[in-house]
């Protein structure tokens, strides 16, 4: 039986599930972002349901985890940092810019200037590095959820994942598995420690349950957990019958918890791992695109518009789109549609261009096995959601 380091060296580094599954998950995010915009919460949030919540982006993280630590073993620190912000900034700017000069003056409920002197307009524009604010003044103050893009809550939990890999870079732990082991064990540990002895109130106990408990600590956990699954890659086999009972394990949770489990930590000990197995194992998995989509990587595109798309197409359509079954579905195909064409124009426009850079800006060292390995490395590694 092939381990999953044997796997992924046989594609010379670039596995063909990986794009297919970043995709995947990111249409099924949309699917149950619309519920949620929709008026579905309480749906989105009960039986069954809620397990996508849990799930889909930890997945993502965890995916992030496995591909971003082979840059981090063949980069320095400055050339790594680079990697990322050029990955993740630009695409992310211009999007921010859309939401903030195109859309919110078109929708907003305010006279142009009042809209641009709001300090909530300002403050969105904070979103660019990182500072997170989900609302434009009197933008989609009539939809059931007012936020203009509440996907982007994920991007401080992003920064923090790539400060601990800086973190591990310097120290050297990402390339000693059992310091990538302990770390993960401690963080762990501290968290239900936090959860059980620390009361929940303003202050240091609040800040604590932010850091360890809270659904972000989930995406630090998930981000290990790649981490490690790609620094053990040589141990762990790319087994069906692994897969099969990872997968059952995910079903019988998403019967038996509740959403309840989403800032629980002791549950992360057993799914996380599980649902990093899953991941890895259909990034390694010959899932390929069809040959429309497989012109690059549409993932971030998609998870970085199809909020706006959602909210927009509800303020300009309520009654076609709101509180019934039938809505679902057509805003579900509406959105899908126009955020792939939006992500794939991000991509050959923004984001493409952008890591054609890399080649010039890569700057100090790299082994020449590494320096090899930037290309194909650089065009699987996932946007970390």
């Amino acid at each position: 039986m092939k381990s999953f380091g044997e796997v992924l060296a046989s594609y010379h580094g670039i596995a063909p599930g990986f794009n297919f599954l970043r995709l995947a998950l990111a249409l099924t995010i949309v699917f149950y972002h619309v519920l949620t915009a929709d008026g579905y919460y309480g749906t989105a949030h009960g039986p069954v349901l809620w397990f996508f919540e849990y799930s889909l982006v930890p997945m993502f993280f965890a995916l992030s985890g496995f591909l971003i630590t082979a840059s981090a073993q063949r980069l320095d620190l400055a050339n790594f940092l680079l990697n990322r912000a050029l990955r993740i900034v630009p695409a992310l700017a211009v999007d921010i810019l859309i939401c903030a000069f195109i859309i919110g003056p078109a929708v907003t409920t305010l006279p142009l200037g009042e809209y641009f002197t709001d300090a909530g307009f300002l403050a969105y524009l904070m979103n660019i590095i990182g500072m997170v604010q989900l609302q434009l003044p009197g933008v989609f103050t009539s939809n059931p959820i007012q936020q203009v893009n509440g996907a982007l809550w994920t991007i401080p939990w992003e920064i923090t994942c790539y400060i601990i890999m800086a973190f591990m870079m310097i120290t050297g732990v990402v390339r000693r598995q059992t310091a990538t082991f302990l770390l993960l064990a401690a963080f762990l540990i501290a968290g239900l420690a936090i959860e059980h002895f620390v009361p929940v109130r303003p202050g240091v106990g609040y800040g604590l349950h932010t850091l360890f408990v809270i659904r972000g600590a989930q995406l630090i956990t998930a981000f290990l957990c790649g981490v490690l699954a790609y620094q053990f890659r040589g141990r762990i086999p790319m087994s069906r019958a692994l897969f099969s009972i990872s997968v059952a394990v995910a079903l019988i949770a998403m019967i038996v918890l509740d959403t309840r489990a989403t800032e629980s930590v002791a549950n992360r000990l057993i799914l996380i791992p599980v649902l990093t197995y899953i991941t890895i194992y259909a990034g390694l998995s010959r899932l390929p695109l069809p040959k429309i989509l497989g012109r690059g990587d549409y993932s971030y595109g998609v998870y970085l518009y199809h909020v706006p798309f959602i909210q927009l197409s509800i303020f300009l359509a309520p009654s076609f789109f709101v509180g019934t079954i039938p809505g679902v579905v057509m805003l579900t195909a509406v959105t899908i549609g126009i955020v792939l064409c939006v992500a794939a124009v991000s991509w050959h426009v923004v984001e493409k261009p952008v890591l054609s850079l890399r080649r010039f800006a890569l700057t100090g060292r790299a082994t020449g096995e590494g320096r090899a390995a930037i290309a194909p490395v650089a065009a699987v590694e996932g946007v970390g959601r």
